[in-house]
């Protein structure tokens, strides 16, 4: 299935990604040689990759683009490498 035309836009990426987290939160077996919590996991890199090369239309894109990656951030405990730290940071830089 091609997932280029619903996935079209931040919103759905966001809410996507969410249901994505949350999936694999509630993983009860969530070990490296599970295929399923692989599956999540890929989906969900995926996705992230999708929202963080987004090219916000306008300010309030950036905004939601910046504030769901952070929140990521917090929840998870993760971290973004430089490579992604500077393609977000190019792509809202036009809105502030």
């Amino acid at each position: 299935m091609d997932d280029s035309n619903v996935l079209d836009n931040l919103t759905t990426l966001i809410a996507l990604h969410r249901r994505l987290l949350l999936a694999l939160k509630g993983q009860r077996n969530p070990a490296r040689d599970n295929p399923f919590a692989a599956q999540l996991r890929n989906a969900e890199r995926d996705v992230r990759s999708r929202i963080v090369s987004w090219q916000p239309l306008d300010e309030h894109e950036a905004h939601l683009k910046l504030e769901h990656l952070a929140s990521y951030i917090l929840a998870t405990g993760t971290h973004l490498d430089a490579v992604e730290i500077k393609a977000i940071c190019r792509s809202v830089a036009r809105f502030f």
